[in-house]
């Protein structure tokens, strides 16, 4: 099986789209169809079905699919250790992160890191902890920077850096709020709150867990998928929310809000290198695992 009609293949069904697959390769749309056409001859079976303008993988597709992937993998993996061999780190890196580490504290290190290994290609994918924990579990990624433990025992984990979190708010809710005590003050305020199934989220539930409290108890004015978004919508003064020091901290620095001390409110978690056990990991996942090891620092010393 020609590993460039396998490719021609892949990108089809990562794209549905035979043109924008050619696009990608840098290959006209007939040469994408003849390796395609080609494969299907040489399997004897159809690996797309064309409805209109839509491209549908078949089961057949499906099941070639899963071990393209492994072969890219195998052929990666393979040119990477012989680079490794000789004092070289190369290859293409997936790497997923959670939505705090990957707009907020990756990409500064993520520039060093490549500045010191320039032959390897890094491809970030952002989403909530457990978007991508399921990514990993689905051999989608090799590593994940991510905010909270999601997923079984075939994932390992590696702690990278501690993260302080805080309950913050516009100090005219503050000022409304601040009578009472801690979980009465909680029960009454106004929440902008995170999705479930981000690392933020699973830190808030825990947090409010120690006062007695449940997130679904709470008067929720507006519910956001990402931490940037969160940051505008407390400084908008839609609510209070639980979020990391690093996401709000000019806003603090600069009064526009403040964070709310709450006895009892225990607000620390830590982001986590995330790999699976059956994998090998190749030499820039294993490196950089190492890297962030020895440079991250905890996010309330970040300035």
């Amino acid at each position: 099986m020609d590993i460039r009609k396998l490719e021609a293949f892949a990108r089809v069904f990562e794209y549905c789209s035979f043109s924008k697959a050619g696009k990608a390769l840098y290959l006209s749309q007939p040469t994408i169809s003849a390796h395609v056409a080609a494969l299907e001859q040489e399997l004897g079976a159809v690996l797309f079905d064309r409805i209109g303008r839509m491209v549908v993988p078949t089961k057949a597709g499906e099941v070639l699919y899963a071990h393209a992937v492994k072969i890219f993998e195998i052929s990666s993996g393979a040119i990477s250790e012989i680079h490794y061999l000789q004092e070289r780190v190369t290859g293409r890196l997936e790497l997923g992160g959670s939505t705090i580490p990957a707009n907020y504290i990756l990409p500064a290190h993520l520039a060093r890191f490549w500045k010191q290994y320039p032959d390897v290609i890094l491809d970030l994918r952002i989403g909530d902890s457990e978007e991508i924990v399921a990514q990993m579990q689905e051999g989608r990624l090799m590593l994940g920077v991510v905010g909270g433990i999601f997923g079984g025992p075939e994932l390992e984990y590696v702690p990278l850096v501690r993260d302080r979190l805080a309950l913050v708010m516009v100090p005219v809710l503050r000022d409304k709020y601040a009578d009472g005590d801690a979980a009465s003050m909680v029960r009454k305020l106004p929440w902008v709150m995170r999705e479930e199934g981000s690392g933020t989220r699973a830190a808030m539930d825990t947090a409010l867990g120690h006062l007695g409290l449940e997130a679904r108890a709470l008067h929720v004015s507006i519910m956001v998928r990402n931490a940037g978004a969160m940051a505008r919508c407390l400084e908008e003064g839609m609510g209070a929310g639980i979020t990391s020091v690093v996401t709000v901290r000019d806003a603090l620095c600069s009064g526009r809000l403040v964070a709310v001390d709450l006895p009892g409110l225990r607000m620390e978690r830590s982001f986590y290198a995330v790999f699976h056990k059956k994998r090998s990991l190749f030499p820039a996942a294993a490196k950089l695992i190492e890297f962030l090891q020895a440079n991250l620092k905890p996010t309330e010393d970040i300035s």
